[in-house]
């Protein structure tokens, strides 16, 4: 009888295997509804990172206190968040200013047990290490079989996904107030001949909204009415991008729009690119980014060699509802390699839109 079972189980994984194919496991659902559980894995350690990516930490960073209590964060929280949304992307006004909202930004990381790898306080940007999160497949989306055969084994089927997230943080010009961006990048296992690698994946928008409302929550307001905020406010406004050929042939990003929007568009482009900003002056209007420039687009984007380069970004206003982003190599060698990427950049942040 038990070799009747076993027979049959295996028949089952073979048919599965040969007639089932998940084409999205992550059930969509509605917002401040699905489950956000992101937790240590000793399978983390064992796999095999490419060159170009950061291995997944499999404890936060701080290990020592890994739930963080109201009563324990100093800084007071605030009930005014507001959402701010278009096209594409959301975004908070908190009426804190930038360093109060700095300390509670650390705090609502360090409550999911992320490694903080990146902050740079004077440009107001604070991003994650790699976490795993834990996936599981339901039912519905494995489909009968798959089902069936998970409930006879007593297991779950899951996909390995570690992500990261960056909080960039801009004061609001003239008031007491802060705008606070969330981005969520994201890469899941593969298996590659006889190994495991991790590579980069879409990004999952659901998850990042959720995210941020649960920021939002964090931040001191009450959870429906952030739902409710999240859900609500909508906008129409889309964004347009052009690319040029400068006359000193590297490439130029034109925005029609005020100097102000530009910068905010161009931010969020190098926060969705997973650009590596290691300066900024909203004044001058100028990002400085750190990058590697000969190799391929990942290594650039994920930006993990020691050989990096920076590079400036220019912002001008150049007449009413004009603004040019130029690129600047602060090396000044003008190489082939180094004006062909100033295009490849550009063109990348001209596809955001």
């Amino acid at each position: 009888m038990k070799n009747i079972k076993y027979l049959t189980i295996i028949l089952i994984s073979f048919l599965a295997m040969s007639c089932s194919k998940i084409s999205d496991p992550i059930q969509k659902v509605n917002i401040g509804n699905r489950v956000v559980n992101y937790q240590a894995d000793e399978k983390v350690d064992s796999l095999i990172i490419p060159p170009d990516l950061t291995a997944p930490s499999s404890q936060g960073a701080f290990t020592e206190v890994s739930k963080v209590s109201d009563a324990e964060i100093v800084v007071q929280k605030v009930q005014n968040v507001e959402v701010m949304r278009d096209k594409y992307r959301r975004w908070l006004v908190v009426d804190l200013p930038p360093s109060e909202v700095w300390e509670l930004s650390k705090e609502f990381f360090r409550s999911y047990n992320f490694k903080i790898n990146k902050e740079n306080q004077k440009i107001g940007i604070l991003e994650t290490d790699y976490l795993e999160i834990e996936t599981v497949v339901p039912d519905k989306s494995l489909g009968a079989i798959r089902a069936a055969l998970a409930k006879a084994l007593k297991t779950q089927y899951g996909l390995p996904i570690a992500d990261k997230y960056r909080i960039r943080i801009e004061p609001v010009e003239g008031q007491n107030k802060s705008e606070v961006y969330l981005t969520l990048s994201s890469i899941g296992e593969v298996v590659s001949g006889a190994t495991r690698v991790w590579q980069p994946r879409e990004k999952d928008v659901e998850l990042e909204t959720e995210m941020l409302l649960t920021l939002m929550v964090f931040l001191g307001n009450d959870r429906a009415e952030a739902i409710d905020k999240i859900q609500s406010n909508e906008t129409s406004n889309e964004a347009t991008a052009l690319v040029e050929t400068t006359e000193n042939g590297y490439a130029s990003l034109i925005y029609p729009y005020d100097k102000q929007q530009s910068w905010s568009y161009l931010g969020w482009a190098l926060d969705e690119l997973n650009i590596d900003i290691d300066d900024r002056d909203p004044i001058e209007g100028s990002y400085f980014i750190k990058v590697k420039p000969y190799t391929g687009y990942f290594s650039k984007l994920l930006n993990t060699a020691n050989s990096s380069k920076i590079y400036q970004l220019i912002v001008r206003e150049v007449g009413e509802l004009s603004t040019y982003v130029y690129f600047v190599d602060l090396s000044e060698e003008d190489e082939e390699d180094t004006l062909t990427y100033s295009f490849e950049l550009f063109n990348q942040i001209a596809s955001k839109y």
